[in-house]
Formats: structure tokens, C-alpha cells, sequence
């Protein structure tokens, strides 16, 4: 059966093209520390964000896009190829053909999906990885992109890793996000921070994160293991030294998706979110620091996702 042709406006395509080049420009760093001195996926982003910022289609989108993928043939590694692929099919983005067909997902979920393949093989094949940045995927996209996405058929399933992220996003992009599942943990709760509070106080949510990139925190998170609140404790932002409280949740508590959606599905570590205060019950004197060596290896972890452009508080 011949796909339907429908209309696709200029603005668009360039909104598409816009999501494209801000998917892909997440893992150019993957191909520029492989191959410094070769400017061809730069290039290709450039020409996609040229394009997207109003000027017209044209054979510059196309050239980019060939040149870009030939770095791709070219590159030492499966992680900058990939990171290549993203950046090319960023520029391919302006040439979204308005023809209902699957294989013309990849002008649009294309980019993210090769960026997403890109960091995990950067970070030790680690599925984790893979799973922030199409996440992050999903967040980005505008309703101009989701309109534009489903007038599309969806991706099919595949064995392959790219199609199976292609799936994925494309899944997270059309469907409803699930309900948060509200936790029955009878508790007692924890809370680690640098913070210095007493007994009554509330903890809010609203206030910038003491951790990742120090964005404004729309929850504040607990935990029922009290193992987690030291690690918390120590690895905050600010001032002074790290301190565990108890806390009571004055509200409903959700699973942490920065934990159960990513590495710990079913949540063995007991880690919570709320968008309700806490308030400090008293402080826990008698907790035991993290050894240094754990520390440092989760400060080395948040480094290399910052450089990822990933943000490990999914807030």
C-alpha cells in the first residue's frame, strides 16, 4: 500500500530540525575527543541550527549531512560513529519527507536515538547511560515535534539496539507517562543533606538541587534505607559537614524514577520522592560516613555524565 502524502510547513521542519541538532549536539563531545581535528559532524549540527533558525533548505542540510555521515565510516570507535550518525541526521532533519512511512522516524527520532547508542558505548556499554539520554529526548521535544511525530506510524520493534531505542523513544514521545506508583513504606525515613535544621523544621521542595547541575528541585527526595542518607549527605553541595535527619513525609511518596525507572528496577534501595514537605523529626548522630573510595567513584560517574550533557536528577 502506497503511504498517504500529508503537508509539512517550513516551520515544521524546522522545528524538527531545531530537536534534531539539540538531541545530537548532547554527544558531540564523543566524537571530538576521537577525532579532534575533523569538523564535519560540528558542521552538520551547524547546518541544521541554520536552517532551523530561519534561513532557507538547502544543498548546505544535505552536504552536511553526507559529509557528517562519511566521518561516521570513518570514525576509530562505535561511540563516536554513533555520535557522528546523530549529527548527521541532524542535518538530514530538514529533509523530513511528508510521506506516512517508518522510515522516515529516523529524520526525527534519528538523532536522539544515535546520540543515546553514542554515550552508553562511551560509558562502558552501560544501558543506564542510554536510558538518561533518551529520557532526556523525550523532555525536549516541543508539541510542534509531537504533532509532527504522529503523523507518522510508529517504530517497530526490533533486536537490534538501535531499533530498540528507536522504539523506545518513540513510545515515550506518543505515550502518557505512567502514574507514579504512591509507596506504602511504613518507613522510618531519612534525608541527607548539608543543611543545618532542627527538630519541627519543614524541608520543601522549590529550592535549587545540592546536586548534578543545581537546577530548581521540584521534589525532595527521602529514603527508608538508612544507607542512602549518609551517601546523600556527603555528596551535597555546601557548607559545613553532612547531616542525616529523620524525617516525616507530610504527603503521598513516589518511587525515585532516578533510581527505579534507570538502575534499581522495583526499588530495593527504598529511594522516595515527594513534592510535599518533610518535616525533621531530629537529627541521627550515630551514622557511619561512606568510605572515600565509594565517593570518589560517584563524583567521577556525575562527571562524566555532566559531560554527556546528562542530568542525573530527573526532576
Amino acid at each position: 500500500m502506497q503511504a498517504t502524502p500529508f503537508e509539512l510547513t517550513m516551520d515544521e521542519l524546522r522545528a524538527v530540525a531545531r530537536y534534531a541538532a539539540e538531541c545530537a549536539q548532547q554527544t558531540l563531545v564523543v566524537f571530538t575527543k576521537a577525532c579532534p581535528d575533523d569538523p564535519r559532524p560540528a558542521a552538520a549540527l551547524d547546518a541544521a541550527r541554520v536552517f532551523a533558525d530561519g534561513a532557507p533548505r538547502s544543498r548546505l542540510q544535505r552536504t552536511a549531512a553526507v559529509d557528517a555521515h562519511r566521518a561516521a565510516a570513518e570514525a576509530p570507535s562505535e561511540a563516536a560513529r554513533y555520535a557522528a550518525l546523530a549529527a548527521g541526521d541532524a542535518a538530514a532533519s530538514a529533509y523530513l519527507h511528508p510521506l506516512a512511512t517508518p522510515t522516515q522516524l529516523r529524520h526525527i527520532l534519528g538523532a536522539g536515538v544515535h546520540a543515546a547508542r553514542a554515550a552508553e558505548l562511551a560509558r562502558g556499554d552501560d544501558p543506564v547511560v542510554a536510558e538518561y539520554v533518551i529520557t532526556a529526548a523525550a523532555t525536549r521535544a516541543t508539541p510542534t515535534v509531537l504533532d509532527v511525530l504522529c503523523r507518522y506510524p510508529r517504530a517497530p520493534r526490533g533486536g537490534r539496539r538501535v531499533a530498540v531505542l528507536m522504539h523506545r523513544l518513540d513510545g515515550l514521545l506518543r505515550d502518557p507517562a505512567p502514574t507514579p506508583r504512591v509507596v506504602d513504606d511504613p518507613g522510618p525515613f531519612f534525608h541527607g543533606t548539608k543543611a543545618d535544621v532542627r527538630p519541627g523544621d519543614l524541608l520543601t521542595p522549590g529550592w535549587n538541587s545540592n546536586y548534578g547541575s543545581g537546577r530548581r528541585a521540584n521534589n525532595i527526595y527521602l529514603t527508608a534505607s538508612r544507607e542512602g542518607a549518609p551517601l546523600a549527605a556527603a555528596l551535597a553541595r555546601g557548607d559545613g559537614p553532612g547531616r542525616v535527619y529523620r524525617v516525616e513525609p507530610l504527603g503521598p511518596i513516589e518511587d525515585d524514577p532516578n533510581v527505579t525507572d534507570k538502575r534499581f528496577p522495583g526499588n530495593p534501595t527504598r529511594s522516595y520522592r515527594t513534592k510535599e514537605p518533610l518535616r525533621v523529626l531530629e537529627e541521627v548522630l550515630d551514622w557511619t560516613p561512606p568510605p572515600e573510595e565509594l565517593l570518589q567513584r560517584f563524583r567521577d560517574r556525575g562527571a562524566e555524565l555532566a559531560e554527556l550533557g546528562i542530568e542525573a536528577m530527573d526532576d
